[in-house]
């Protein structure tokens, strides 16, 4: 269990980066993962931020229930769900730095990415949310924090804004429940690493409302400069820090 200074920085991050993924549907992860590993250290930190995701995207799902893409959604965990129970079940095997630079590289090579999707060479289609699903479900076991890899492809499919957030919030909920359950089947969720992840994810609910009405807010324009800006910085991050 943390100490005293430990939930505070804690808490504290919860709510920022839950208002930073209810805006950009992505980050809150990012932002997460070394401070739970500073808090509880590193082997707990997946378990940990695996509940404290899962109550995070509940959050993100609720205030844009209305506009989730559910033909996306299906499709999509054809592939997420038996990708993230195997990624999960060797993800302790994996080198760090090395899954950490791929991850780095792809991010900041996806704003060029979705730009290019966005002409007509490519038409992100329903039946490529499938193998979208293998391939970031599977890192997703890995990795945990795989948000940002599903969105140019989602953005290239047409979903904006609120109907982007919500979908690939409920996307990223049916790994974490994938993940959840094969990290349970090997004892690595115990009582405390979810005392620990039920508060944070508590805590995302008043981030996520927040980060819901700076969204209503904004213009496409706005949304997508955030969007590619936030994948550059935390490419940078994953590939100058792979660990």
């Amino acid at each position: 269990m943390p100490d005293p200074i430990g939930w505070v920085v804690l808490v504290f991050g919860a709510l920022v980066a839950s208002v930073v993924g209810g805006v950009a549907g992505f980050g809150a992860g990012i932002i997460m993962l070394p401070l739970v590993a500073w808090a509880v250290g590193v082997r707990s930190a997946v378990p940990v931020l695996t509940v404290t995701m899962l109550l995070g995207n509940l959050s993100r799902i609720w205030w844009s229930r209305g506009e989730v893409d559910r033909a996306v959604v299906i499709r999509f965990a054809l592939g997420a769900v038996p990708a993230t129970v195997l990624g999960a079940a060797i993800y302790a095997g994996t080198p760090a730095e090395l899954l950490g630079r791929f991850v780095g590289v792809f991010l900041v090579a996806s704003v060029p990415l979705r730009r290019l999707l966005a002409t007509d060479l490519f038409r992100m289609r329903l039946r490529h949310f499938p193998a979208l699903g293998a391939f970031t479900g599977l890192l997703s076991g890995l990795v945990v924090t795989t948000g940002p890899l599903n969105t140019p492809f989602f953005l290239a499919y047409g979903l904006r804004r609120n109907a982007y957030i919500g979908t690939e919030a409920v996307c990223a909920l049916v790994m974490h429940i994938a993940r959840g359950a094969t990290l349970t089947r090997y004892a690595l969720v115990t009582g405390e690493t979810l005392a620990v992840g039920v508060v944070l994810g508590s805590t995302m609910f008043a981030g996520a409302w927040a980060g819901r009405r700076l969204l209503d807010r904004m213009s496409d324009r706005v949304f997508l400069t955030i969007i590619e800006a936030l994948l550059v910085l935390m490419g940078l991050q994953f590939f100058l820090f792979p660990r």
